[in-house]
């Protein structure tokens, strides 16, 4: 087991962004300490350098003629401007010592030996290298090896103590190693409470959500953080919350409604029964069965309703995604409206463009105009008249029903697609569950479209179905 797999991991948002900023911030310092030193030494190392190689060109450029001995090498570096006064070897191709200055004569007695000097000379380097050694007595020096451009070859080995460059690289460690764990500490704190302030609306939101009871929807999150991501969030959750509370009311108003029309067909039943079972075989009987027959049909046609739309409810695409012939489905309901508008004296008139296309599902799309059309037949006076009309376009096809009956006030207009929702005219111009144009209006959902309503009181009222048109 790895001991990152061993180190328990924040249980808490709040310590884990801790966590993650001073890591971050440590790794930040770090680098940068490390590159601050790397920068300072090399900046302090090439002030050195740069002195050096000037130094080292001057004295190889004066001793390119001279004799390799101890008297023309001392005679040439008297006429070179502070050769004699610096830390100065020449070796020959070999890297055995020729000459030392004075200086290093008394200060270093022994540097004629020294590993790193031999060995830089012998290498027989064609350009200039920089070396620091630390000699015995004179501590870390920056020295130049640089080749005197003669035969046979020559080196001028050129030295140049370093000083306080060490200390002050030293003490950039020590600071940087002190300062940095210092600085995460104070900051780790500075995070912890700017993590909590930063997270704080989510407790409040996490308050008022854990006091939201599926009886009491109505409460929204107040919180008003000045972050985007916060504010999005608190928006989101408020829009969540109020679909949500119209999901519950929507339920609610349903399963009242849907009590409603059920229990009206079964206490009819329940008196039909009643009375034949105490009177016996009465002479209405007949009319009593016929009552009760009727109840029963209702009732049916409320369930069979139910159902279809907690079909259609699923929020699922249709079974059949397929091209559909809209025209064609559109037909074989218009011949089914037709019979039905007969039988009340109403006239069904059809302007069916062909070729109308559209992606979906066959049955339901013929279900959709039946219920439009029964709809219509239903509202409409005798002796009126139906028009149902398909045209299309490039992008769309467009569906319209209109009756001729006595119209919906602008009041009711707007929830005539509620389920259960019947207006002021409905129970004394037709029978009916209230569920016909919800079911229609999920499935033009389903199906991707819109269906929109207009209406005239005393004129008739116009239904119009817009779906997006196949391409196929």
């Amino acid at each position: 087991m790895s001991f990152a797999s061993r180190v328990k991991a924040p249980d808490t948002l709040r310590a884990r962004l801790t966590f993650w900023y001073v890591s971050v911030l440590t790794l930040a310092l770090a680098v940068f300490a490390a590159l601050l030193y790397a920068w300072l030494g090399r900046t302090l190392y090439q002030h050195h350098d740069h002195e050096l190689l000037a130094d080292a060109d001057r004295i190889a450029h004066a001793l390119v003629r001279t004799p390799l001995n101890q008297d023309s090498i001392e005679w040439a570096l008297n006429r070179t401007e502070g050769g004699s006064q610096q830390l100065l070897l020449i070796r020959d191709h070999q890297g055995e010592l020729v000459y030392r200055s004075p200086l290093l004569q008394v200060a270093e007695p022994t540097i004629g030996h020294h590993e790193a000097l031999v060995h830089a000379a012998a290498n027989a380097p064609q350009d200039p290298e920089f070396f620091t050694v630390t000699l015995e007595h004179s501590g870390p020096v920056r020295f130049i090896c640089a080749p005197i451009d003669r035969e046979p070859a020559a080196y001028v080995q050129i030295g140049n103590p370093l000083g306080d460059v060490p200390a002050t690289l030293h003490a950039v460690a020590l600071a940087s190693a002190a300062l940095v764990p210092l600085v995460v500490l104070l900051t780790s704190f500075g995070g912890w409470i700017i993590a909590g302030r930063a997270l704080g609306p989510i407790g409040s939101i996490d308050d008022t959500l854990r006091a939201i009871e599926a009886t009491d929807l109505s409460r929204r999150v107040e919180v008003h953080p000045p972050d985007r991501e916060l504010s999005g969030l608190v928006g989101t959750i408020n829009g969540l919350l109020a679909r949500l509370e119209r999901a519950f009311r929507d339920l609610r108003e349903f399963a009242a409604d849907a009590s409603h029309q059920l229990q009206t067909p079964l206490a009819v039943m329940k008196g039909t029964i009643e009375t034949a079972r105490l009177d016996g075989v009465r002479a209405d009987l007949p009319a009593m069965l016929d009552d009760l027959e009727q109840e029963i049909t209702d009732m049916s046609t409320v369930i069979a309703d139910l159902q279809t739309l907690s079909l259609t409810d699923a929020d699922e695409p249709p079974k059949v995604n397929r091209v559909v012939d809209f025209s064609a489905a559109c037909a074989e309901a218009v011949e089914i409206i037709a019979a039905l508008g007969e039988a009340q004296n109403v006239v069904v008139q059809a302007e069916l463009a062909p070729g109308a296309l559209v992606v979906g599902d066959a049955t339901r799309l013929k279900q959709l105009v039946l219920n439009l059309g029964d709809n219509a037949v239903k509202f409409s006076p005798g002796a009126g008249r139906v028009d149902i009309r398909l045209d299309t376009s490039d992008t769309s096809v467009t569906l319209q029903v209109r009756d001729r009956g006595v119209g919906i006030p602008p009041r009711e207009l707007p929830r005539i697609f509620e389920r259960f929702y019947r207006g002021s005219h409905a129970s004394t111009v037709a029978r009916g569950t209230g569920l016909g144009l919800a079911i229609a209006k999920r499935i033009v959902e389903l199906h991707h479209g819109t269906i929109t309503a207009s209406s005239t009181q005393g004129e008739g009222t116009t239904l119009t179905v817009v779906l997006p048109r196949s391409r196929i």
